[in-house]
C-alpha cells in the first residue's frame, strides 16, 4: 500500500542571524524521531486549524540520563522556517508553553536500553491559534538552552485549492532523466492583491531538503487562477525507486538482510551489498518514497520493545569516486552530515556505513554531493518512469498581517507509465 506524505521540511543553521529549523536530532543521544498526524506513520504532520486532530511527536533517548525530565517549547515560524519575529507567544498559543513531556517509558527486553518519549499537540496544556509553520524544541528540565531535538509541523487554514500534474515531457528532455511539476492555484474565494509579493510558494520531491524549490512565481495570472507551468525551477531529477530493507526480527533475515550476528552487547545486521543502478534498466518497486515505520515481529509494543541493531550498508566499487556519497531517507532526518557519509574501505573495495537503527521497515537512496548539490545520477540513476511524490505549500501574508499563514497544501504522485 502506498501512503501519501506531504513533506514538512526545514533546515537548521544561522542565516542573517535568524535560526532556521528542520526536524532533526541535535544531541547524539536522540534517535528515531517521528512526527506525524494522529499517530499514523503514513500521515504528514499537518493539521487543520480548529480541527480535532493532533500532531504526534515521538523519539528515543539512549543515555545514562534517560530518565531526566524533558520539556518542550513551541515556536511559530514563517514560510522559511525562521521564528516569526513579529509575534508573541500569546498571539499563537492558547495556554502554557515550556511544558513537561509527561509520557515516557523505559524500553523492555532489549539489548540496547533507551527511554521512549511521546508528546501530542494540541493538548490540555496548549492549543494553537494561528495557521502556519511550527517547531517544537525539546530540552532537559532546567537547561532550556541545551536543545536535544527539533520537530516541525504545520497548521493549515484552507482558503484555496491546488491542481497539479507531473510530466516526463519536460522543457529540457522527453521521457529521459527528469520530471516536471506544473500546478494551478485556484483562489476564487480569497483576495490576493499581489501574488508576487503576498504569496510564498514552495515545492519538494519526496521530502528531500535538497530538492526544495522556493520563491516560485506564477507564469500566468488570471482572475481567480494562478498558473505555474513551463518553469525550469520545477524540473527535478527523476531519480529511482527507493531501496528497501526490513529489520523486524533477530530470529531470521528480513527483506534485503544478508545475515544477523549477535556481538555483545548488541545485534549486528548486514544489509545485502548494494549495486550501482545507474546505467541499467529501470525496475519498478512499490516503495514508500523514503518513509520508515518502526515494527518488531516479536512484540505488539514496538515503541518500547523494538530493539536497536547496528546496521551496516555496503556499496561495492573498485575505486572511490571524487564525490562524497551519502545515504538518505526520512530516518536520516534529511541530514547530510558525516554521520550519514559512506566511507571507502580500500581493502574490501567498497563503501561502508554502520548506523544504530531501531527495528522496522526502511527506505533509502544513495546521493552524491557536488558542490552544494546532491544527485541520484551516479549511483541510483535517473529514470523518467520513477514514481515520486511531489508536494506544494502556499503561504499568504497580505499587507498588515504579521505572520505567514498556510492556506493551501497539495501532494501528487507521478505515475509509472
Amino acid at each position: 500500500m502506498k501512503y501519501l506524505l506531504l513533506p514538512i521540511v526545514c533546515f537548521f543553521s544561522l542565516i542573517s542571524f535568524a535560526q532556521i529549523y528542520h526536524t532533526q536530532a541535535i544531541s547524539p543521544e536522540i534517535y528515531t524521531i517521528q512526527v506525524n498526524k494522529d499517530g499514523d506513520w503514513g500521515q504528514t504532520p499537518i493539521i487543520k486549524l480548529k480541527e480535532n486532530s493532533h500532531v504526534n511527536i515521538s523519539f528515543d533517548r539512549i543515555s545514562e540520563d534517560s530518565f531526566n525530565r524533558l520539556r518542550y517549547k513551541i515556536i511559530h515560524c514563517d514560510a522559511f522556517w525562521r521564528p516569526s519575529q513579529e509575534l508573541s507567544e500569546s498571539d499563537y498559543i492558547d495556554g502554557f508553553n515550556n511544558n513537561l513531556i509527561e509520557d515516557y517509558f523505559a524500553s523492555r527486553n532489549t539489548t540496547v536500553e533507551y527511554t521512549h518519549f511521546e508528546v501530542e499537540i494540541p493538548n490540555q496544556e496548549v492549543r494553537l491559534r494561528l495557521s502556519g509553520n511550527y517547531v517544537v524544541e525539546v530540552y532537559e528540565d532546567g537547561w532550556p538552552d541545551n536543545i536535544l531535538l527539533t520537530a516541525c509541523f504545520s497548521v493549515l487554514d484552507t482558503q484555496l485549492s491546488i491542481g497539479a500534474t507531473v510530466s516526463s515531457n519536460t522543457d529540457i528532455d522527453t521521457n529521459r532523466a527528469h520530471q516536471q511539476l506544473s500546478f494551478t492555484i485556484l483562489n476564487q474565494n480569497i483576495n490576493i492583491r499581489d501574488p508576487h509579493r503576498d504569496l510564498k510558494v514552495f515545492a519538494w520531491q519526496n521530502n528531500r531538503l535538497d530538492t526544495e524549490r522556493s520563491d516560485l512565481k506564477p507564469t500566468y495570472i488570471s482572475p481567480g487562477k494562478l498558473i505555474y507551468e513551463h518553469n525550469r525551477n520545477l524540473i527535478f531529477e527523476a531519480g529511482n525507486e527507493y531501496r528497501r530493507f526490513e529489520l523486524s526480527s533477530y530470529r531470521y533475515n528480513g527483506l534485503n538482510v544478508e545475515h544477523i550476528e549477535y556481538n555483545r552487547p548488541t545485534y549486528s545486521m548486514f544489509i545485502v551489498p548494494d549495486k550501482i543502478r545507474a546505467g541499467h534498466s529501470y525496475s519498478y518497486d512499490q516503495d514508500q518514497n523514503g518513509k520508515f515505520v518502526i515494527r518488531s515481529n516479536e512484540s505488539d509494543k514496538s515503541e518500547t520493545e523494538a530493539d536497536y541493531f547496528n546496521t551496516t550498508f555496503t556499496l561495492p566499487m573498485d575505486t572511490p569516486i571524487a564525490e562524497d556519497i551519502f545515504i538518505n531517507g526520512n530516518f536520516t532526518d534529511n541530514n547530510y552530515t558525516d554521520k550519514y557519509r559512506m566511507i571507502y574501505d580500500n581493502e574490501n573495495r567498497e563503501y561502508r556505513l554502520s548506523l544504530l537503527l531501531k527495528q522496522g521497515l526502511y527506505n533509502y537512496l544513495y546521493l552524491t554531493k557536488s558542490g552544494n548539490n546532491y544527485s541520484t545520477t551516479k549511483i541510483e540513476g535517473n529514470y523518467y518512469e520513477t514514481e515520486n511524490e511531489y508536494s506544494i505549500f502556499v503561504y499568504h501574508r497580505p499587507p498588515g498581517q504579521r505572520y505567514d499563514s498556510l492556506i493551501g497544501v497539495q501532494s501528487i504522485q507521478s505515475r509509472k507509465k
